[in-house]
């Protein structure tokens, strides 16, 4: 278990991805069962029902990760998809909420003050991004007076190691947790002699 950011919560370091996820509840079932408690999810995945579906009866036992599209940045757009999600999730709070990517089309201004309403609202407990860059973080951050950015989802793996030059010291001086997208490299890590660079940063 690892914590989120310093708010004392606890998650599994291995965690539930359903991006290009094709299979049924049952088999995510039984990842929650064997351990990986954290589910991440997103409205542009479109895999939310079939979570709801997997976490239905075990809501106390998961951790639920979702994300707002980058195209829906707006304010009303924010606390629209929001609810779309809760819906499709079956139930009434997410438990961390994540902006899918930076999109400079939308004031971020308005989408952080939407992103502290969900909190102050009870529909989301903790606000994290996703695919933001240290600029980008210090921006959010600095409209988000009353909640931490908790965590970041960027891609990591052994064969792309950049976010550790610069954007993972900043995130863990911070306390914002790092969330692996793509730890395998879409697989290609499972396989002998397919690693690449490995120790290049």
């Amino acid at each position: 278990l690892k914590e989120l950011g310093s708010t004392g919560i606890l998650i599994s370091e291995i965690g539930l991805g359903t991006w290009r996820y094709k299979g049924n509840a049952e088999t995510l079932r039984a990842g929650i069962e064997l351990g990986a408690t954290l589910i991440d999810t997103a409205e542009g995945y479109y895999t939310e029902d079939v979570v709801g579906e997997a976490i239905r009866g075990i809501r106390d036992k998961v951790f639920i990760a979702t994300k707002v599209s980058g195209r829906h940045l707006g304010y009303d757009d924010i606390l629209q998809s929001a609810e779309e999600s809760l819906y499709k999730l079956g139930t009434d709070y997410i438990d961390l909420y994540q902006i899918h990517w930076p999109n400079p089309s939308y004031p971020i201004r308005g989408t952080m003050k939407a992103m502290g309403e969900l909190v102050d609202r009870g529909l989301a407990r903790f606000i994290g991004v996703s695919n933001f860059d240290i600029d980008d973080l210090e921006e959010a951050q600095s409209y988000l007076h009353n909640y931490p950015i908790v965590s970041n989802q960027v891609r990591y793996n052994l064969n792309d190691r950049a976010i550790e030059r610069n954007l993972l010291p900043y995130c863990n001086e911070r306390d914002i947790t790092i969330l692996a997208y793509t730890p395998l490299d879409d697989g290609s890590l499972t396989n002998t002699g397919n690693l690449k660079n490995s120790s290049q940063m």
